[in-house]
Protein backbone atom coordinates (compact mmCIF):
# COMPACT_ATOMS: atom_id res chain seq x y z
CA UNK A 1 0.00 0.00 0.00
CA UNK A 2 1.30 3.28 -0.68
CA UNK A 3 1.59 6.00 2.06
CA UNK A 4 -1.17 8.05 0.90
CA UNK A 5 -3.70 5.23 1.20
CA UNK A 6 -2.93 3.98 4.49
CA UNK A 7 -3.20 8.27 5.58
CA UNK A 8 -6.53 7.92 3.59
CA UNK A 9 -7.11 4.68 5.52
CA UNK A 10 -6.58 6.38 9.45
CA UNK A 11 -8.32 9.55 8.67
CA UNK A 12 -11.94 7.24 7.30
CA UNK A 13 -11.38 5.62 10.70
CA UNK A 14 -10.51 8.67 12.86
CA UNK A 15 -13.37 10.18 11.51
CA UNK A 16 -15.93 7.57 11.55
CA UNK A 17 -14.50 6.83 15.58
CA UNK A 18 -15.18 10.76 16.29
CA UNK A 19 -18.73 10.71 14.78
CA UNK A 20 -19.69 7.96 17.22
CA UNK A 21 -19.08 10.02 20.25
CA UNK A 22 -21.75 12.45 19.37
CA UNK A 23 -24.45 9.61 18.04
CA UNK A 24 -26.25 10.01 20.84
CA UNK A 25 -26.90 13.92 20.12
CA UNK A 26 -28.83 12.73 17.28
CA UNK A 27 -31.71 12.13 18.67
CA UNK A 28 -35.51 13.07 17.70
CA UNK A 29 -38.39 15.21 19.43
CA UNK A 30 -40.91 12.73 21.52
CA UNK A 31 -43.59 13.00 23.42
CA UNK A 32 -43.90 11.30 26.84
CA UNK A 33 -46.00 8.43 25.42
CA UNK A 34 -43.20 7.79 22.68
CA UNK A 35 -40.20 8.39 25.18
CA UNK A 36 -42.67 5.42 27.19
CA UNK A 37 -42.37 3.18 24.48
CA UNK A 38 -38.42 3.76 24.01
CA UNK A 39 -38.15 2.40 27.61
CA UNK A 40 -34.25 3.57 28.94
CA UNK A 41 -33.45 5.31 25.82
CA UNK A 42 -32.28 8.60 25.23
CA UNK A 43 -34.62 11.56 24.32
CA UNK A 44 -35.21 15.44 23.87
CA UNK A 45 -39.28 15.87 24.53
CA UNK A 46 -40.41 19.39 23.67
CA UNK A 47 -42.81 20.44 26.39
CA UNK A 48 -44.61 23.65 27.93
CA UNK A 49 -44.38 23.88 31.84
CA UNK A 50 -47.55 23.50 33.70
CA UNK A 51 -48.11 27.32 34.90
CA UNK A 52 -50.89 25.68 37.50
CA UNK A 53 -48.86 23.49 39.58
CA UNK A 54 -45.48 25.22 41.57
CA UNK A 55 -42.18 24.55 40.74
CA UNK A 56 -40.41 22.29 43.93
CA UNK A 57 -36.89 23.47 44.40
CA UNK A 58 -35.10 23.99 48.08
CA UNK A 59 -31.74 25.71 47.56
CA UNK A 60 -30.61 24.60 50.95
CA UNK A 61 -32.19 21.03 51.13
CA UNK A 62 -31.06 19.66 47.72
CA UNK A 63 -29.78 22.70 45.37
CA UNK A 64 -29.49 19.72 43.00
CA UNK A 65 -33.04 18.96 42.12
CA UNK A 66 -35.86 20.51 40.50
CA UNK A 67 -39.35 19.17 39.97
CA UNK A 68 -41.99 20.63 38.16
CA UNK A 69 -44.97 19.36 35.48
CA UNK A 70 -45.01 19.33 31.78
CA UNK A 71 -47.47 19.32 28.77
CA UNK A 72 -46.52 17.22 25.75
CA UNK A 73 -47.75 18.10 22.66
CA UNK A 74 -50.48 15.42 22.79
CA UNK A 75 -51.48 17.34 26.32
CA UNK A 76 -50.39 14.48 28.21
CA UNK A 77 -49.12 16.47 31.70
CA UNK A 78 -45.71 14.61 33.40
CA UNK A 79 -43.75 14.69 36.56
CA UNK A 80 -40.24 16.23 35.75
CA UNK A 81 -37.14 15.70 37.65
CA UNK A 82 -34.56 18.08 36.52
CA UNK A 83 -31.00 16.94 38.65
CA UNK A 84 -29.65 20.25 38.39
CA UNK A 85 -30.55 23.91 40.05
CA UNK A 86 -33.76 25.83 39.19
CA UNK A 87 -33.16 27.46 35.61
CA UNK A 88 -33.57 31.53 35.87
CA UNK A 89 -36.98 32.64 34.62
CA UNK A 90 -38.16 29.22 33.58
CA UNK A 91 -41.59 30.49 34.05
CA UNK A 92 -41.07 32.75 31.44
CA UNK A 93 -40.50 30.25 28.82
CA UNK A 94 -42.67 29.53 25.98
CA UNK A 95 -41.42 25.96 26.11
CA UNK A 96 -38.82 23.55 26.88
CA UNK A 97 -36.82 20.84 25.43
CA UNK A 98 -36.33 18.00 28.38
CA UNK A 99 -33.03 15.92 27.28
CA UNK A 100 -33.24 13.06 29.57
CA UNK A 101 -34.58 9.57 30.05
CA UNK A 102 -38.16 7.92 30.87
CA UNK A 103 -38.27 6.21 34.32
CA UNK A 104 -41.27 4.66 36.26
CA UNK A 105 -43.60 7.59 37.03
CA UNK A 106 -41.36 10.41 35.81
CA UNK A 107 -39.39 12.06 33.32
CA UNK A 108 -35.40 12.14 34.46
CA UNK A 109 -34.32 15.03 32.83
CA UNK A 110 -30.81 16.39 32.51
CA UNK A 111 -30.28 19.31 30.40
CA UNK A 112 -33.41 21.70 29.83
CA UNK A 113 -33.28 24.08 27.23
CA UNK A 114 -35.50 27.07 27.32
CA UNK A 115 -37.40 28.82 24.33
CA UNK A 116 -37.48 32.19 25.33
CA UNK A 117 -40.77 34.42 24.29
CA UNK A 118 -39.98 36.66 21.04
CA UNK A 119 -39.80 40.46 21.46
CA UNK A 120 -41.51 40.67 18.17
CA UNK A 121 -44.83 39.05 18.91
CA UNK A 122 -46.12 41.98 20.81
CA UNK A 123 -48.59 43.92 18.44
CA UNK A 124 -48.05 43.24 14.86
CA UNK A 125 -50.51 45.79 13.96
CA UNK A 126 -48.00 48.54 15.62
CA UNK A 127 -45.23 47.31 13.54
CA UNK A 128 -47.48 47.57 10.45
CA UNK A 129 -47.82 51.06 10.79
CA UNK A 130 -44.30 51.76 10.59
CA UNK A 131 -43.62 50.13 7.19
CA UNK A 132 -43.29 52.28 4.35
CA UNK A 133 -46.52 51.73 2.41
CA UNK A 134 -46.65 49.72 -0.77
CA UNK A 135 -47.98 52.75 -3.27
CA UNK A 136 -44.48 55.21 -2.10
CA UNK A 137 -41.55 54.71 -4.94
CA UNK A 138 -38.18 55.53 -3.65
CA UNK A 139 -36.17 57.33 -6.35
CA UNK A 140 -32.22 56.48 -6.58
Amino acid sequence: MKKIHIALLILVISGIVAMSFFIKDLTTQETFTSAKERGEKYVVVKVKLDKATPIEYDAVKNPNQTVFYAMDAEGLRQKVVYNNAKITDMERSEGLDLNGYMRDGYFECNKIQTKCPSKYKDDMKAAEKNLPSATTTTQY
